[in-house]
């Protein structure tokens, strides 16, 4: 690997380095992927968070009984985490199939097309 390679993937990617970037070298999508999965966590988990207080507050007012949902709020949330991750990825699939990769990114080649 020439030493222009090795700097390069030894920076970290960042959303404006790759904004900035000319040549088109960089990716953007994997990098606004990644910050829309980083939401989606923080709103899911502050979901989960207002449920449980809802159940507790819901709990100390009709009864024990009422924590019998707090596994299903929890649940909901990892759902909703699945979702996400599993929407996320499908778009990095999407796009890392159309997009050209080059030898010097180490990735490998996309598998050929069959056409029938």
């Amino acid at each position: 690997m020439p030493p222009d390679d090795r700097a390069r993937s030894a920076r970290p990617a960042s959303l404006l380095a790759a904004l900035s970037d000319l040549k088109f070298e960089r990716q953007v999508t994997p990098i606004l992927v990644r910050w829309v999965y980083v939401g989606a966590l923080g709103v899911v988990g502050l979901g989960i968070l207002f449920g449980l207080l809802l159940v507790w507050s819901l709990a100390s007012w009709m009864g024990w009984g009422m924590w019998l949902a707090a596994p299903i709020v929890v649940g909901a949330g990892l759902i909703a985490v699945l979702v996400v991750r599993i929407g996320c990825e499908w778009v990095l699939a999407r796009f890392r199939r159309s997009w050209p990769v080059t030898p010097s990114q180490g990735h490998t080649a996309p598998p050929p097309q069959v056409h029938r």
